[in-house]
């Protein structure tokens, strides 16, 4: 390894791509939830909003997740390819 852009590229194309998947996935299933609930409010049926709390907890939990996620990718990528 003499230390070039190509040696690391993989870990951060790897942990990107992993993000972005993520953040797709997790779009797609918010969008699932809010449709079935827009479903369910024009039959009638009553919904209970989030407390202040548990709207913080998953804001917060969510970037910390996200991140954990990328450090094990590119430690375990880079554990592979050593």
């Amino acid at each position: 390894m003499d230390g070039s852009w190509t040696d690391i590229f993989p870990y951060f194309a790897g942990a990107f791509k992993l993000i972005v998947l993520g953040i797709g996935a997790y779009f797609a299933i918010k969008w699932h939830f809010d449709e079935e609930r827009r479903v369910k409010e024009a039959q009638g049926v009553v919904f209970v909003e989030p407390s202040f709390m548990k709207k913080l907890a998953m804001m917060i939990a969510l970037p910390v997740l996200l991140v954990t996620v990328a450090v094990l990718v590119i430690y375990a990528t880079k554990w592979f390819y050593d």
